[in-house]
């Protein structure tokens, strides 16, 4: 694991943009506390950070062969690259390391950009062919792993991170697009590959980016993630398909060279994985977070889990004290507004599994896959009101929008008489239009929070409503939010975060899994309970999800987060963009109980933070929370 910067701009670089680009590299040192080195080549530069994990001794990045014919860097790992440079050793090819990295650049010098759709695993890569002069940038299947990059008239700059392009001297610093800010207040992020500052950029999941001097970079999508139900094919069958295929992959995500954990919470995810990385490695150590209020603890739970396991249980309890402490830190190590209240939760765990580990494998993915999230079983029933003739549907929207808010129902009704692509857009829904309209000063009748996912219905079309529903959450949620903060929080401690579930060999099975495979039997993830029952205790395999409960809720209504809350929007710098009045009232009707309003809360507080310390502050925070996190770091060495 590691974090990576780099240019490639329309002229030969000279050193002077090899140091900018280490001075990027440094701005993310957590991602890589173990070396950084550079990499100077024609018209392209690249600074790497590195985590050393596997091949400690012969991994080092950037790497070159060919004598520096092609060059580059790499974030992540590849599970397969024993088996391809196995492939290319019978070919005649030879290694000089047994490093991921010069598998990847012997098959770029090969097959070309093409060969992206050989690996397995999870992988941002910044490759230079100096012959052809061409830059190619590419990242895995599910968006595990980020890169950034951002075009200007000398050419165009990448990185793990946004918050290293302060770094550039022809940055003029974030900024917010009006359009995306309005989609991000309805999903608690920014959908699609787009950021909320114009000119900065994800290179898309599942795509690799092509550019050569004073042209426009090409994006190829090499992979799309649709769903091919198979009604042919036994359940049994596709039970033991299913078991078999996780405990191989379970089994490759812990190639390392060094110790691997596991996050455990009370559900069926996390405890199948610990279950068979207990098998394969004796003795792992399993971490559990929750914040001292009963009702919103998993520990009990997951220790339970853990005994039935016989694996060592790291527990950590921390209350608001703890939760405010993090707060700004990771607003700022997510780049981008997530309001997720998990978060904080996330990197609690992760600093403190970073005591003990590089490695730690997670549960992220399974209920996109797998079918785990309740609202997708609603589809089954709003899809039978749907079907309804039109006047029909139209008398009993009618109905609903006239019943008070508290009639059992009502939602019901209004999710089967309005078609899926107009309310469904992933797992969390903030924001509808019209409540944006009331605070957001920048609000426009002609942007609908649905024009984000439109493209993504069209592909799906003929899927039922519930394989629909995975698929937006594939394309927009889990890439958007769950993986973003994974990966984020994670290395913002210098801890790999590696996800199982979201493997290739994975979703060749899942994506043949009927809706009656995963929802059946009153619970949701059914096929996966099934094929890992005899692995896991009986409690566990029927506990609904919780995910990581924070009791943001209930914090927010006493002395724990009320006077936090209401300071940071009495200080709010977005006043341009959102109502200060509207945020306070918000607040205040929550804490006398008037209505739920802390995911509303949170969405505001976290975009409110943001814009102060990536807009009005311009990074300045960077340099602070560096110094904590890394206190041994020189941040004057670049003016050596």
């Amino acid at each position: 694991m590691c974090g990576f910067c780099g240019l490639y701009y329309n002229r030969e670089l000279t050193e002077k943009e090899e140091e900018l680009a280490r001075k990027m590299g440094e701005s993310i040192t957590f991602r890589g506390p173990d070396s950084d080195s550079t990499l100077l080549r024609g018209h392209f530069t690249a600074a790497f950070r590195r985590l050393s994990i596997i091949d400690l001794e012969g991994g080092t990045q950037p790497f070159s062969i060919e004598d520096g014919a092609f060059g580059g860097v790499f974030n992540g790992e590849v599970y397969n690259y024993l088996e391809l440079q196995k492939q290319l050793k019978e070919e005649g090819v030879s290694f000089s390391t047994n490093s991921e990295i010069e598998v990847m650049l012997r098959l770029y010098q090969r097959e070309g950009a093409s060969f992206v759709s050989r690996l397995r695993g999870m992988y941002a890569i910044a490759f230079y062919n100096r012959e052809k002069k061409e830059l190619f940038l590419a990242r895995d299947r599910f968006g595990i792993k980020p890169l950034y990059y951002r075009k200007s008239a000398e050419g165009l700059t990448f990185a793990s991170e946004a918050k290293a392009f302060f770094n550039e001297a022809d940055f003029a610093g974030f900024d917010v697009n009006e359009e995306k800010l309005q989609q991000y207040f309805t999903f608690q992020y920014i959908p699609g590959n787009d950021t909320l500052t114009d000119g900065i950029c994800h290179v898309p999941p599942a795509s690799y980016l092509v550019c050569h001097p004073g042209e426009e970079p090409v994006v190829t999508r090499y992979f799309d993630p649709i769903f091919t139900p198979d009604s042919k094919t036994d359940f049994e069958t596709k039970k033991q398909a299913v078991r078999e295929v996780i405990c191989e992959s379970v089994k490759s995500h812990m190639l390392a060279d060094v110790q691997v954990g596991s996050f455990l919470s009370s559900g069926i995810d996390s405890a199948i994985i610990t279950s068979v990385a207990s098998k394969l490695s004796p003795g792992i150590k399993a971490y559990t977070v929750a914040f001292g209020e009963k009702e919103y603890s998993e520990i009990t739970e997951a220790d339970a889990i853990a005994r039935h396991l016989d694996v060592e249980h790291i527990k950590l309890v921390a209350g608001p004290e703890e939760f405010k402490r993090a707060f700004e830190k990771v607003v700022w190590h997510l780049d981008f507004p997530v309001a997720d209240p998990s978060t904080v939760a996330i990197y609690l765990i992760c600093e403190r599994a970073a005591q003990d580990l590089k490695v730690v494998l997670s549960g992220e993915g399974s209920d996109e896959l797998f079918g785990g999230y309740r609202v997708y079983d609603e589809s089954r029933f709003s899809s039978r009101i749907y079907a309804l003739p039109a006047f029909l549907k139209r008398f009993l929207a009618a109905v609903a929008h006239a019943l008070p808010d508290s009639v059992r129902g009502k939602n019901l009704l209004l999710r089967g008489t309005t078609p899926l692509s107009e309310r469904y857009v992933g797992n969390a829904f903030i924001f509808g239009e019209e409540e944006k309209r009331e605070f957001l000063k920048t609000y426009r009748e002609d942007r609908k929070f649905y024009d984000a996912t439109r493209e993504i219905y069209d592909a799906a079309r003929h899927l039922s409503p519930m394989a629909q529903m995975q698929y937006v959450d594939l394309m927009t949620w889990l890439r958007g939010d769950i993986l973003v903060k994974s990966d984020r929080l994670a290395m913002a401690h210098s801890l790999e975060i590696r996800v199982p579930f979201l493997d290739r060999e994975v979703f060749e099975v899942a994506k043949t899994l009927c809706d009656k495979d995963k929802l059946s039997h009153h619970t949701t993830k059914y096929i996966l309970r099934e094929a890992f029952r005899d692995m896991v205790d009986e409690a566990t395999v029927l506990r609904p999800k919780l995910g990581y409960p924070v009791p943001v809720r209930k914090w927010l209504r006493g002395e724990e987060l009320y006077g936090f809350a209401r300071e940071i929007f009495e200080n709010s710098t977005a006043d341009a963009f959102v109502s200060r009045e509207y945020c306070l009232k918000l607040l205040d009707d929550h804490r006398d109980g008037k209505a739920d309003n802390y995911r509303k809360l949170w969405t505001l507080m976290v975009f409110v933070t943001w814009y102060r310390l990536y807009v009005t502050e311009g990074g300045k925070i960077s340099d602070k929370i560096l110094s904590e996190m890394h206190p041994n770091l020189d941040r004057d060495r670049s003016k050596e």
